[in-house]
């Protein structure tokens, strides 16, 4: 909007300026006005041009327009790093199970030997997450660091 009223604004002062026919009473005062009108038009023409911002940018977070930031991050620093392995512990899902215990007392065994045929005590194991330690590969690649 600013430029277009300093375009509407230089082009009435162009107009003004325009020769028209010479008086003979049309002396130094007249003159100097019109230069001095030219100069203040220009004046004010080049405050609102240098002034002119670039179209506002909405912000939601605050709910006004404002103008975009004039400052330019510089450009991160960029590294290598070489492909490596690397140790992660990583839960994994153990389903239940029966145990079977060799070498245990069976209610049936009449002597207590401990002597069941090889049978020994089962046991229901729920199921249940387990912590595990794995080697996982890394490939190479560039980094971003700060």
């Amino acid at each position: 909007m600013k430029k277009i009223m300093a375009v509407i604004l230089a082009a009435a002062l162009l107009g003004a300026g325009i020769p028209n026919r010479s008086y003979a009473d049309d002396h130094g005062w007249a003159t100097a006005g019109k230069i001095m009108t030219g100069i203040i038009g220009l004046n004010i023409l080049g405050n609102v041009i240098a002034n002119s911002q670039p179209r506002p940018v909405y912000v939601p977070e605050t709910r006004y327009y404002a103008p975009e930031p004039r400052y330019y991050a510089p450009p991160r620093e960029r590294a290598w790093v070489t492909g490596h392995y690397e140790s992660r512990v990583e839960k994994q899902w153990v389903p239940g199970h029966w145990e079977i215990s060799r070498g245990g007392r069976d209610i049936d065994d009449e002597f207590g030997d401990g002597d069941d045929g090889g049978r020994g005590d089962r046991a229901w194991v729920a199921g249940h997450y387990r912590m595990i330690e794995r080697r996982v590969w890394n490939p190479p690649h560039w980094e971003e660091r700060s």
